[in-house]
């Protein structure tokens, strides 16, 4: 199986995101789910997210993964943890598994692409779409980039080859007009950028180091020089927010 850029530098983050894991706790936290909540964590990579919830609220996760190496990695993980029992990971869209599934008390989407089903990007109808799968006073964890100002078009067309973004405010906006209330909306700050930025450049520079000759170490090379050169170029422009949004 071809080894992809995402594979290598997201196997030393814990939250594959310009986000600490310290307040992603804090942010669910503010949910004051109990024992035994049902979460969905919608690309989970390689499970830390799942496994870190489910030890500390005793959740019961579904972590949901398409990317096949990623999701046997992240039930290796989920194994090695012991967490088998409270973590189950279903190699299939996010689409698919929340129509097999009752309500959720926790939906988690961090930085995924489509999560609300192929085709759907438009905020407003993302979170319209999400919110038919929680319980009454269910919550949505949304994290995402967001524009901090109008970018140059270049720029616009690269970010969002994987993804629609708009602004900090509109994010939250676009949860209002679908009923949901927002609990709270925090904004990545510096630190957390560098841990995220420096972990994966890390990671890909040892495995490159290591790998000089194996076939795809010239595509990820590639995709490594163009993301440092967009997230460079894009420092004044993106931002990563983290949003709490209850359903009414």
């Amino acid at each position: 199986m071809r080894v992809a850029f995402h594979h290598i530098a997201y196997r030393p983050l814990i939250v594959c995101n310009a986000l600490s894991i310290d307040r992603l706790e804090a942010t669910v936290r503010q949910a004051g789910l109990k024992p035994g909540a049902t979460v969905m964590d919608i690309g989970c990579a390689y499970g830390e997210v799942s496994m870190h919830l489910a030890r500390v609220l005793d959740a019961a996760v579904t972590a949901v993964e398409l990317d096949p190496v990623m999701a046997e990695g992240a039930e290796t993980r989920i194994a090695s943890a012991g967490l088998t029992d409270r973590i189950r990971v279903r190699r299939e869209t996010s689409a698919a598994a929340l129509a097999a599934l009752p309500p959720l008390d926790l939906i988690i989407a961090l930085g995924t692409t489509e999560p609300a089903g192929k085709g759907l990007r438009e905020p407003a109808a993302v979170f319209a779409a999400l919110s038919q799968h929680l319980t009454p006073n269910g919550f949505l964890l949304w994290g995402d980039l967001f524009w901090k100002d109008e970018p140059p078009a270049p720029l616009r067309q690269l970010v969002e080859t994987g993804g629609y973004y708009v602004s900090h405010d509109e994010w939250q906006t676009a949860a209002r007009e679908t009923g949901l209330e927002v609990v709270s909306a925090q904004i990545s700050d510096d630190a957390e950028w560098a841990a995220y930025r420096t972990a994966m450049e890390t990671a890909i520079a040892d495995w490159l180091d290591a790998h000089p000759d194996h076939v795809d170490a010239p595509t990820i090379a590639a995709t490594a020089h163009r993301i440092k050169m967009m997230l460079d170029f894009g420092a004044d422009y993106l931002g990563f927010g983290l949003y709490l949004f209850r359903k009414g």
